[in-house]
């Protein structure tokens, strides 16, 4: 202890040493009973807990002490300034939420160390669902029950905002062609293309002449895959725009399609009317047919119509109203024209032969159309019904069937140059082993249906080199998931025609082929009822188009003439 003293007085350094370390130790102890003589505080509820800028923020709980002081509040990350505070007590705080607060963390911060933490949002960046409208809303696909099938197989699309009911809606799958245009039709040597437009090109959509919908509501699709359809994207369109595109493949074992070429046309159809007579209610219709559209034939586009028609288009037909009052001359002459953009494909195909099966949806409703005898194809006649024996003799196999008939057809009939008499009888060429090509379209037609094979006829013009065009008819024929086949008997029987461009094909090539120089106008015969009972009809047996009525005149119309013009060719592109 002596020794202890006698260094403290000597030492300068130790005095200061010892002095030294009962300052800290005062230091330690005062902080520590500071401290942790001090509670905590606790933040139990913030008011409102969403909110935005300029709003007074209430912060309960207790510990937070009876005035600021060094104490803050933290809010989203930031500490609020002096301007922020609006009263402070111990267990009540009132701040003002500063612009820049974004969501976040609230805390209250004392000596005695922070607050639990409570949940701050900012209402001006919280998301909102809005509602949606289904009436004004984008189709959305969320599921295809299928992501592969084959033409004629049905998927079924669900999704929101398809509509109650088809109406205008669509629904388009991809369809790749040789030369397949990027955006719509120009105009082609000054006629206007405004008349109407062609949406998604590079697209088809499922046929109502193949019966391919079977079911449109809100939130579901059932539909087939259309023929021509190609592997890429489905999408569904309304009148609030189109959905997303979907990826889809379409894929089938029994063969393949390959497009050929395609030529466009600007085409021109068209009837004269001359001497309209008859009191103040007379009036002719005119049932005008307009170009089909199919995977062959992909755009046909009205460009101009004179006059502008009362209907534009009713069952394929544009419609025409004419009295005696409309005269264009004193020779009291008046008329109707439309210009189309017809896009015509050519097309060959690959069958395996050995996975071409019968048709099994036989409750179908394309089998059931296209399989029954109609108004021109009698398929139940009985010259029919024992010809076809003789021509398929056992074979069950539906492609062998109709190859075993167009060979018939080529090595037994022959073809006249010129078209019959339209009351002449189809089945006139089963004996007289001589017809044009709408008896050997009607016959073939027959035999096939007869035999339980999906048959149709097109009918149309055939377009020369020299822009010439001829009224014509030709086949196709269905093989279950995979398509309509083509098939021109009269061609493939040795008819001539020029083609555009080196010796035109001939024979075998017109059974499951078909060149581009052509345009149609109907797929099958189109039973028209008249608009009056009283009206008188008349009809044209073997043209470009089959239909049951051409004209329609009332009562009241005396007399007229009338002149329908061939489908000319304006122009090829």
């Amino acid at each position: 202890m002596n020794r202890f003293s006698y260094t403290l007085r000597k030492r300068a350094a130790a005095r200061f040493f010892i002095l030294a370390l009962f300052v800290a130790a005062g230091i330690f102890l005062l902080t520590f009973f500071s401290r942790f003589g001090l509670r905590s505080p606790v933040l139990t509820e913030i008011s409102p807990s969403v909110g935005s800028a300029g709003d007074i923020l209430v912060l309960r709980g207790q510990n937070f002490g009876s005035s600021r002081g060094s104490s803050y509040v933290e809010l989203c990350g930031n500490r609020l300034t002096e301007s922020g505070y609006v009263s402070w007590d111990d267990d009540l705080i009132k701040v003002i939420v500063p612009g820049n607060t974004e969501d976040g963390l609230v805390y209250v911060a004392t000596r005695a160390g922070k607050s639990n933490p409570e949940f701050f949002a900012n209402e001006l960046a919280i998301p909102v669902e809005m509602p949606e409208n289904p009436m004004f809303s984008v189709p959305i696909i969320t599921e295809l029950s299928l992501a592969e099938a084959a033409p004629g197989q049905i998927i079924s699309i669900s999704g929101r905002n398809f509509g109650s009911s088809r109406g205008e809606s669509n629904v388009y799958f991809s369809a790749r062609r040789e030369g397949e245009r990027e955006e719509s039709v120009p105009n082609l040597d000054g006629y206007d293309t405004k008349v109407e437009t062609q949406k998604y090109v590079g697209f088809l959509t499922p046929s109502e002449a193949d019966f391919d919908f079977e079911y449109w509501s809100e939130n579901e699709i059932r539909v087939r895959v259309p023929d021509g359809a190609a592997s890429g994207s489905v999408f569904v369109a309304t009148s609030e725009g189109r959905s997303a595109l979907q990826p889809f493949l379409v894929k089938s074992r029994v063969g393949k399609k390959t497009w050929t070429g395609r030529h466009t046309y600007l085409i021109q159809v068209g009837a004269d009317f001359h001497n309209i007579k008859g009191g103040d209610a007379a009036a002719v219709t005119i049932h005008l047919p307009r170009p089909i559209v199919s995977a062959l034939q992909p755009e046909a586009i009205m460009t101009e119509s004179n006059p502008e028609p009362a209907l534009l288009d009713y069952r394929g037909n544009s419609i025409f109203q004419i009295t005696p009052a409309d005269k264009t001359s004193a020779k009291n002459y008046s008329g109707a024209r439309q210009n189309y953009v017809v896009t015509s494909c050519g097309m060959e195909s690959e069958v395996y032969k050995d996975y071409v099966g019968l048709f099994k949806e036989r409750d179908r409703m394309l089998y059931k159309a296209y399989t029954r005898a109609d108004e021109i194809i009698p398929a139940d006649d009985k010259a029919v019904l024992e010809l076809l024996p003789k021509i398929v003799f056992q074979v069950k196999n539906p492609y062998r069937q109709a190859e075993l008939v167009f060979d018939y057809f080529v090595q037994n009939y022959k073809i006249l140059p010129k078209t019959r008499n339209g009351d002449a009888n189809p089945l006139d060429l089963i004996d007289k082993k001589r017809g044009d090509a709408y008896d050997f379209a009607v016959l073939y037609a027959a035999l096939l249906r007869c035999a339980g094979v999906p048959c149709r006829i097109l009918s149309g013009v055939l377009i020369d080199s020299d822009k010439q065009t001829r009224n014509h008819w030709w086949n196709e024929f269905y093989i279950e998931n995979f398509g309509w086949l083509p098939v021109d008997t009269a061609l493939g029987a040795g008819m001539e025609f020029k083609a555009f461009q080196g010796e035109p094909n001939s024979g075998k090539y017109f059974f499951g082929n078909i060149d581009a120089q052509r345009v149609a106008f109907s797929f099958a015969y189109k039973a028209i009822k008249q608009s009056l009972l009283s009206n008188k009809t008349v009809s044209m047996p073997r043209s470009f188009a089959l239909q049951s009525i051409w004209e329609e005149s009332t009562a009241d119309v005396e007399s007229y003439s009338s002149y329908w013009i061939v489908p000319a060719v304006l122009g090829i592109y």
